[in-house]
């Protein structure tokens, strides 16, 4: 009776660190962690992304590459201990939980992800109104829906069919689709770089602990996207009234500024409320234009019953030099 619970005892002690490891991926300055996910990469939540870096394969277009993630320590940063909480969603709504911790030399480079490490499994059987998890449904795109109208204020959601191509792969975007459907070309591009690494570091507004992050400017044939996330570390939801976007004179202080309403082309997924402690990205698209050296885009957020309100002023080298999509 003792040997058996000995080795019960040794069992479940074996199974419980192996399970800790695999929550925990370490993360070097000299090497990249390959994370090897079970479904292609949609976006993630990383609590420290200016330490903890990711990247993905270059110039790959493997399918196997879209699974792939590789995580390494910003070798700047002065920390020489630091950890952080990291999730991943992949394309078929699973959610998996980590904890990214910095080491010297990783026990092993290559971490493969299976499908049975979900940590959303609740949430999916929710979406789906009943106990069993139904394959079929995971397997479809997540919502693609936008906002547009011409004119740049908020219209009505777009009521978008999942875009499948061969395999179920996304639709390509093509020159033809840009000449045929502008607007639904723009719509297309902003869903699949919604989620893109910020490459614009520190350009941000901030009131208490909601930001207003500029992450991304890109050009593309005639037309300018921005790249947003608006963050809320706050407990109380972030209520938007609207936002604005202007072009002004840089003189902050003086009676010459004058500002005049810049009007989007196309808006993508403006948010309407950002929940306590949560994140939204969006994109907002503008006819080609540049800036003179005495010039900002200035983006105001407004916050509906609330004084939170933020002030973004984006200067011309910034808008003057975007950079082009990957694909």
């Amino acid at each position: 009776m003792k040997t058996r619970f000995f080795a019960t005892t040794i069992w479940l002690s074996a199974s419980l660190s192996v399970m800790a490891q695999m929550d925990t991926i370490p993360v070097s300055r000299d090497y990249k962690s390959i994370m090897v996910l079970p479904a292609p990469y949609d976006f993630s939540i990383n609590g420290k992304e200016l330490n903890f870096l990711e990247s993905f394969p270059a110039k790959s277009v493997s399918r196997k590459a879209e699974r792939m993630v590789l995580l390494s320590y910003n070798d700047v940063a002065p920390d020489t201990t630091d950890f952080t909480n990291y999730t991943v969603y992949t394309r078929d709504g699973r959610a998996y939980d980590f904890i990214l911790e910095l080491v010297d030399i990783p026990v092993k480079k290559r971490w493969t992800i299976t499908a049975d490490m979900v940590d959303n499994l609740e949430e999916l059987n929710e979406r789906q109104g009943n106990s069993e998890l139904v394959e079929s449904d995971l397997a479809s795109p997540p919502d693609v829906g936008g906002t547009m109208t011409p004119t740049g204020t908020v219209g009505e959601k777009l009521e978008v069919t999942p875009e499948k191509g061969i395999d179920g792969e996304p639709l390509p975007l093509t020159r033809e689709l840009y000449v045929m459907d502008r607007m639904e070309y723009i719509r297309r591009r902003c869903y699949y770089n919604q989620f893109n690494k910020g490459k614009i570091l520190r350009y941000v507004a901030k009131f208490g602990d909601v930001f207003l992050w500029l992450e991304n400017v890109y050009y593309e044939n005639n037309e300018i996207y921005l790249q947003f996330r608006l963050e809320n570390r706050e407990h109380i939801d972030y209520d938007v009234n609207f936002i604005k976007f202007s072009i002004a004179t840089n003189y902050k202080n003086s009676s010459s500024n004058i500002k005049t309403e810049h009007k989007p082309l196309f808006r993508y997924k403006v948010p309407q409320k950002v929940e306590g402690n949560s994140e939204n990205h969006f994109m907002v698209v503008f006819d080609k234009f540049t800036l003179d050296r005495r010039k900002l885009l200035t983006v105001d957020l407004d916050e509906e019953k609330g004084n939170r309100n933020l002030s973004l002023d984006i200067d011309h080298l910034v808008i003057n030099n975007p950079i082009g999509f990957k694909s």
